[in-house]
């Protein structure tokens, strides 16, 4: 039995208010509701578990009954109290005794993460009996639990929030898929789009660039049983685009969701972060990042308590060939655990997906034989580019880079960290006019960002110099007349190519120049050594006109790059990161620790994943955005409405800049909000550069 400090003196359930204008009795019964549309939504969870999100439903508030919380809220939070009265009042889980610790974790949990630590003696005690409970359970019984939890936790959310949400599936048509492709539809490729339809759970897609992968892909979804669609897209100006295109036909059915950050918060602003989850993750069709779908299974905060949407979902993998061995690693992980559970269905597309590549997915991914449509033989009837390599940095191009722009020519720069971006600019501007350079990076304000790929997009017939880093890859539209680039995955740096004279067939002067990357060894460089180098081998063999079409970059690339060769890259960071860790110390049931040095190494390894945070008004340059700011971050200083919160935080997301998880430990950050207030001690936000170090710009 747990010990507490008793509460003596308890309110009545049916006339206190657990939310605004709402009675504890409404609030439970309401969540009941929800749960049952829910639970006929993922109709493959076994009765028992609907049963234990009612015992949550029922129990999870009735601390608010304890006149000690009511006097005095800080003290002790509500959930507390609720697990004092769950336990006074021996409130067992009699459809299964052994779950009513659990339960009672829950619920001392529903407005925190599931983590094994507290501060609370009787959290202590409590954590312990899970643990020792969840040891003897095999994997999916743990992992309908959280995903239990998780769906009572949107159903609270909605509840308290009055929003009320009927889930449904797809239903996507041929006819849907022709209507976004428009007027456009090239009834020979068509044809070739429609084999999707036969593609096995877990597909592969190789595509010339213009096939149209990204639309048709949808194809893969119809006549298939999936609750829900997932787009996987590499950055969040491509998520902007195909949203943008998505919404014209299924205005009530897609949604976007960026990462946000995850944190400890007061009830009701925790409540305003779950509702601004719920609004955008329940829809039929998500476009988002796969950061997001990795942090959920990851278990990294309060994300996989989110985990259940991606239960009897398709998953579709834009530009496989971007992420990283470690997230490729990750992907395949979670797809061969979760796959029996989820009933999950995948398809991977890449225009530029070597033979190792395909060959990884197809060996590694145990549980279902994926099938594999190839579509690339459109490459050797185009020779876009022809290029030169430079084995000095890319400064040493800066006159010529001048030289094109007097010319009339569009000039596309693509390096590989913000950091050489930003330094490069800041050297075109002594002789190149500011309205002429458009810097362009992941780490601005969305507005900003918002507002330069406006910019780039009026600029499509006037000359300009664009520098950009990898964003710039998989999202541009214009056609650019000359690339500037440094060495980089060779994949990486095709899709690079695929910038330049985009509506061309075959062109006979050099238009892209490939220059060598400076400081590329070390442990937060974007991209592996051995990539580079195998890049390099490449560019030489293929400078100038012994590049015939663009076939042979592919073939050259399968040449030289293994399978093996991938396979060895996969092995190393398998060691490095120690997935093993994950299981002994998570079980797939408790959260991700940043305490926890060995899994912190997941989240560091090459900045691959990124949160969103709001830059303090002391670190803002400009003063125009830091008043925008300053009158963010004022008004939650004076307890505004729910409502008010809501309106000052879709202000916020305008304002948000992407920064890596690991960056969070080295910021002063406010902790209740939604969004993480940071201070950085070593850098500073600028509209025309970006959140940059001090003492880089002036």
């Amino acid at each position: 039995m747990l010990k507490f400090k008793p509460c003596d003196e308890w309110e009545n359930e049916y006339y206190k208010y657990s939310h605004e204008g709402k009675t504890l009795i409404t609030h439970i019964k309401e969540i009941k509701n929800l749960l049952e549309n829910f639970f006929n939504f993922y109709d493959d969870f076994p009765e028992i578990y609907l049963k234990a999100a009612d015992y949550l439903a029922e129990y999870h508030d009735r601390g608010k009954l304890c006149k000690k919380w009511e006097l005095g809220r800080g003290l002790f939070s509500h959930s507390y109290w609720s697990l004092q009265w769950s336990q006074i009042n021996k409130k067992i889980f009699t459809p299964c005794k052994k779950l009513t610790y659990i339960l009672w974790y829950f619920i001392l949990k529903h407005h925190s993460k599931l983590t094994d630590r507290t501060l609370i003696p009787e959290g202590k005690f409590l954590v312990k009996e899970v643990t020792n409970i969840i040891r003897g359970m095999d994997f999916k019984e743990r992992v309908n639990l959280v995903d239990t939890f998780g769906l009572f936790k949107i159903a609270d959310v909605l509840s308290a929030s009055n929003k009320f949400f009927e889930l449904k599936p797809p239903l996507i048509t041929e006819t849907d898929i022709r209507k976004i492709i428009g007027n456009k539809v090239d009834e020979d490729r068509w044809k070739q789009q429609l084999k999707l339809l036969s593609l096995r759970d877990i597909g592969i897609l190789r595509a010339y660039t213009g096939w149209g992968k990204t639309t048709a892909s949808l194809l893969y979804v119809v006549n298939k049983p999936v609750k829900k669609v997932f787009y996987l897209l590499p950055t969040i100006t491509a998520i902007n685009k195909f949203y943008g295109k998505l919404l014209e036909i299924f205005p009530e059915k897609v949604s976007k969701y960026f990462y946000f950050y995850d944190a400890e918060f007061s009830e009701e602003t925790e409540r305003l972060h779950e509702l601004f989850f719920a609004e955008n993750f329940l829809s039929p069709i998500v476009i988002t990042t796969v950061d997001q779908f990795l942090l959920s299974f990851l278990q990294y905060g309060k994300y996989h308590t989110k985990r259940v949407m991606f239960r009897n979902s398709c998953l579709i993998f834009d530009e496989v060939h971007l992420l990283n061995p470690l997230m490729l690693n990750l992907v395949v992980f979670f797809l061969n655990e979760y796959f029996d559970v989820y009933k999950i269905r995948a398809l991977f597309m890449s225009a530029t997906l070597s033979d190792a590549l395909s060959q990884f997915l197809r060996d590694e991914i145990s549980k279902s034989a994926p099938s594999f449509l190839d579509y690339s033989d459109g490459y050797r009837r185009k020779r876009r580019i022809l290029l030169e390599y430079n084995a000095n940095p890319l400064e040493s191009s800066t006159d010529k880079i001048l030289e094109f722009l007097e010319k009339g020519k569009k000039v596309l720069v693509i390096v590989n960290t913000v950091e050489k971006a930003i330094k490069l600019t800041r050297l075109l501007e002594r002789n190149i006019p500011r309205e002429k350079i458009i810097l362009l990076h992941s780490r601005f304000m969305y507005k900003d960002r918002r507002q330069k790929e406006d910019e780039i997009g009026q600029k499509t017939k006037i000359p300009h110099v664009l520098v950009s880093t990898q964003i710039s890859e998989v999202s541009l539209d214009i056609s650019y007349d000359v690339l500037f680039t440094e060495l980089s995955p060779f994949p990486s740096l095709i899709q690079r190519f695929g910038r330049v004279n985009r509506y061309g067939t075959i062109i006979n002067t050099v238009n892209a120049f490939v220059h060598e990357p400076e400081s590329y060894d070390n442990e937060y460089y974007p991209y592996e050594k051995e990539h580079i180098d195998v890049t390099r081998k490449i560019v030489k063999e293929i400078e100038g006109t012994k590049l015939k079409n663009e076939a042979q970059l592919l073939d050259l690339f399968n040449d030289i790059y293994s399978y093996d060769d991938l396979s060895k890259e996969i092995e190393n960071i398998r060691r490095k990161v120690d997935i093993e860790a994950f299981e002994e110390e998570l079980m797939f049931f408790f959260s991700f620790d940043v305490q926890e040095e060995r899994l912190m190494r997941i989240l560091r390894y090459r900045d691959s994943f990124n949160v969103l945070v709001l830059p303090d008004p002391v670190c803002i340059v400009d003063g125009k955005t830091r008043k925008y700011v300053e009158c963010i971050t004022s008004k939650r200083l004076y307890k505004p409405s729910f409502q008010e919160r809501r309106e000052i935080t879709a202000k916020v997301k305008n304002a948000l800049i992407p920064i890596p998880i690991w960056w969070m430990k080295k910021g002063k950050i406010s902790k209740d909000t939604p969004y993480p207030v940071v201070i950085f001690e070593d850098k500073i936000y600028s509209k025309r550069y970006g959140l940059v170090k001090k003492g880089d710009i002036t």
